[in-house]
């Protein structure tokens, strides 16, 4: 057993090396701590990613015709439009899913919409005061992308209902 300065020096060391954890600690904690909005702003960089990629069809361009064939039009039922966007789309036939974009940049307000069809038929899109009658193949999908004020319409995608 120690008495006097020995014990005081011994005290001292024993809280010099418990200060010396709880500073560790600390700066781990802290460096946790700052991590998060890191960790935030890449999750939220990787799904604006993973959506572009999803969304982003490649295939050959829609027919654009200046009036549909017969077979691409509901001779029982009005033709279905619906506004999204900058952009309204009619269609003969089929359902539609529809996504808005984030345009490049990690907090950017502005963003691109894209539209997928199952069976479209013909295919009506108004955009920037313009109307285009795509008419893709009988049965097939249709995607199409509206950004900055151009409409291209693809055929292909993956949306089914």
């Amino acid at each position: 057993m120690r008495s006097g300065f020995g014990a005081a020096r011994a005290t001292q060391r024993a809280l010099g090396r418990r200060r010396g954890g709880d500073i560790a600690a600390f700066l781990a904690l802290l460096a946790a701590l700052a991590s998060i909005p890191a960790y935030v702003v890449w999750e939220t960089w990787s799904e604006i990613q993973a959506m572009k990629r999803a969304w982003t069809i490649a295939g050959p361009p829609c027919p654009v015709v200046a009036k549909p064939a017969p077979w691409a039009t509901n001779h029982h039922r009005a033709t279905r439009s619906f506004p999204y966007g900058p952009a309204t789309f009619a269609r003969a036939f089929g359902a539609a899913s529809c996504v808005a974009i984030p345009e490049d940049g990690l907090w950017t307000q502005r963003s691109y919409h894209v539209c997928q069809f199952n069976n479209p038929g013909a295919l009506t899109v108004t955009a920037a005061g313009r109307s285009t009658t795509f008419q893709p193949p009988a049965g097939r999908r249709a995607t199409v992308t509206v950004r900055h004020g151009q409409v291209r319409c693809v055929v292909g995608g993956w949306f089914n209902l």
